[in-house]
């Protein structure tokens, strides 16, 4: 009976998990070796990760408004509230934080739903052979950079983030669905949509016959 490296079934597994990040894969393959379920084929490995480990688990959708302070170096504390929302996963320290592309704001993605929607945008984009989707993804891109909370759950937002985004001294955060939007606490509030239009908006976008708990 013939046995794979793990790095080959890493990435083999990569082939039927596309976005999951290798060392998930890598702790899956181990729980299989150690249950002492043995494969003739990696690929027959798929069948058992529902019984043995959540790849996919659901993303996070984030809750809550919460304020805090950056200083002058560009560190602000990461609210309790939101790390205790993303779990106890290694992966939940590393954030991918980047412009807004509509808002004057800077969006804090974590690494594992960054990654699942980079392989939903693959999917769509063809950026070495189509010009506009080359475009689009240069400007999606700038400004991006991988964050890690130290050891006081601090991040460090560069310099140059801070310019684009206002940040100075009062911070807010808020969870929009798997996103963490971080606003300097003056636009933030400057930016409040007055009810009437809101409401309008929502009328809009659903209608008046939408069932939001159906």
């Amino acid at each position: 009976m013939r046995f794979f490296s793990l790095e080959t079934s890493c990435h083999r597994m990569n082939a039927c998990f596309q976005g999951v990040p290798s060392v998930r894969i890598l702790k899956v393959i181990n729980k299989v070796v150690k249950s002492g379920k043995k494969c003739k084929k990696v690929e027959k490995m798929c069948l058992l990760l529902p019984t043995i480990y959540s790849v996919r688990k659901p993303m996070v959708n984030f809750v809550g408004e919460h304020t805090g302070k950056i200083d002058v170096k560009g560190r602000v504390p990461l609210p309790s509230q939101l790390k205790r929302q993303m779990g106890e996963s290694e992966e939940s320290v590393r954030f991918v934080l980047k412009k807004s592309i509509y808002k004057p704001c800077l969006e804090l993605h974590p690494m594992e739903s960054w990654q699942t929607m980079m392989a939903q945008l693959s999917k769509k984009l063809n950026p070495i052979f189509n010009k506009k989707h080359n475009a689009f993804l240069t400007e999606f891109s700038k400004g991006t950079i991988e964050l890690m909370l130290d050891s006081m759950n601090r991040l460090l937002v560069p310099k140059n983030l801070m310019d684009f985004a206002g940040l100075s001294k009062d911070v807010v955060f808020l969870g929009v669905e798997g996103i963490v939007e971080v606003w300097d606490k003056s636009r933030y509030e400057a930016s409040k949509m007055p009810q009437d239009d809101f409401e309008q908006l929502a009328g809009e976008i659903f209608g008046d016959d939408f069932k939001l708990y159906e």
